[in-house]
């Protein structure tokens, strides 16, 4: 069987890296090089035997750039959501007609937060679905919350933790674990799928790196920050969905990014962010693979 050519849109965003680091090592005898990455500008890149950078406009060079990428087996989007951009992209990988795209999800499960926030990122979920219905297929990849870098290290708002004031408020309780993935583990997950035969994936692929605890990230923050929090209150879980609904009936506000996220972790398995089953055998069978990366 043929190896699948790859085309990776969005390299310069935060899955961008992990992603293509993970094509090119662990998984580097799955693919058909180069990969293409798709560029505004190619005088600040350069291109390897590995690496193949195209210049290209997604929203207005969309035939150019579809022509360019003619062949490709599979897509790779790592784009953050824009109407704009999407419609272009769909324009292009409609055009295309690779093998599988995987499109920019990523963290919670959109149908599940649905649930408590109708049309939480609606965006993402359409975007998933036009190109789905195009018989193209599609598979979107869910990973709870990230923890690398800023995220759940100084990014611990949607915890609950409230960074100036050094007081913390719990939804549901302390010691209710979430799902969390790395982004190097998220990488190599996306490496892992883009490898393996359309008929062996299913159109959604929930993973994780591993659960913790809001009290054990805050603890965290406390040992590498030499601070202390004190903890101003644990909502019942009946009142954080009560107050959910209220604060969600006043449109989407991106302020409250965190709240929302908070919300749906504090919901535990099946809220959005923690997963009753996952996907994790199927990327990484007995991480045969790679080591799934602690918090």
């Amino acid at each position: 069987m043929s190896k699948p050519s790859v085309a990776i849109f969005g390299l310069n965003g935060t899955l961008g890296a992990p992603t293509l680091n993970a094509i090119q090592t662990t998984f580097a005898d799955k693919f058909s090089f180069p990969v293409l990455a798709v560029t505004r500008d190619t005088s600040k890149v350069t291109s390897t035997d590995k690496v193949k950078y195209i210049k290209g406009d997604y929203i207005n060079g969309t035939s150019e750039l579809a022509e360019q990428l003619k062949g490709t087996d599979v897509i790779i989007e790592l784009v953050s959501p824009n109407p704009e951009l999407f419609a272009a992209i769909e324009t292009i990988v409609t055009q295309v007609k690779p093998k599988l795209f995987i499109p920019t999800q990523f963290g919670c499960d959109l149908e599940a937060a649905a649930k408590t926030f109708p049309g939480f990122l609606g965006i993402k979920k359409a975007h998933s679905d036009k190109i789905r219905e195009t018989g193209i297929k599609v598979v979107d990849v869910y990973n709870g919350f990230f923890a690398e870098g800023a995220w759940l290290y100084e990014v611990i708002g949607h915890v609950g933790a409230d960074l100036e004031s050094k007081t913390v408020t719990y939804f549901n309780s302390p010691s209710l674990a979430f799902s969390y993935s790395s982004l190097k583990d998220v990488g190599l997950a996306i490496a892992s799928i883009a490898s393996k035969p359309v008929s062996e994936l299913p159109d959604k692929v929930r993973i994780q790196s591993g659960t913790v605890t809001f009290e054990e990230v805050v603890k965290k923050y406390e040992e590498t920050h030499n601070v202390k929090f004190e903890v101003k209150e644990v909502v019942p879980k009946e009142e954080v969905i009560k107050q959910s609904k209220e604060v969600w009936g006043q449109g989407f506000n991106p302020a409250k990014f965190l709240y929302y996220l908070q919300v749906l972790a504090s919901l535990g398995p099946d809220g959005g962010v923690t997963f009753s089953s996952n996907d994790d055998e199927l990327v990484n069978p007995g991480e045969s693979l790679w080591k799934w990366t602690k918090y």
